[in-house]
């Protein structure tokens, strides 16, 4: 009886921890920005044949060179070109706690592997690398290897269809 007694006691108290003890939370993600300069407005597009399918397309007028800047807090660890195929010249930057951010078809670096940015850092420049079929900014946010619906300020952004987008925040 007495090995009955003890068993059910400690099953009591493991299930009083599982009850009590709260599950640690999940790891935050960082406060993206805009990826552009202060006050300029850009034309974010998104659509369900995209790849990867939460990928934003953003556009304005004339935006061939344009600075692209660091959404969020990082460090950079991929500076590549892919050539005349997919991202072409493409930065992606880890931001921690799985959380990352790629900036594709750009036309030249600004960054180089190992660079700890902030928010507005340029780290390159609109262009027209690899699979695109004109200047644009192909930019995705990444968790834990997998595409997410991205967020500026903690708003989600537009899905599916075309939003203008203004970097107000941080200015």
């Amino acid at each position: 009886m007495r090995f009955r007694v003890a068993t059910l006691g400690t099953v009591g108290v493991m299930l009083a921890a599982t009850v009590l003890v709260p599950a640690s939370p999940a790891a935050a993600a960082p406060t993206f920005r805009v990826p552009f300069p202060c006050n300029q407005t850009w034309s974010g597009q998104t659509r369900t044949n995209h790849s990867p399918q939460y990928a934003i397309d953003f556009n304005r007028a004339n935006d061939q060179g344009d600075p692209v800047k660091a959404s969020a807090p990082g460090t950079v660890d991929v500076v590549a070109n892919l050539g005349d195929t997919s991202y072409g010249r493409y930065v992606r930057i880890n931001h921690g706690n799985g959380y990352t951010t790629y900036y594709a078809h750009l036309s030249g670096f600004n960054t180089s592997v190992g660079a700890s940015v902030g928010y507005g850092k340029t780290i390159g420049y609109v262009g027209t690398s690899g699979g695109s079929t004109g200047p644009h900014l192909h930019y995705e946010q990444r968790h834990n290897g997998s595409a997410v619906k991205a967020r500026f300020n903690g708003n989600l952004a537009l899905y599916f269809g075309t939003k203008n987008y203004t970097r107000t925040v941080g200015c």
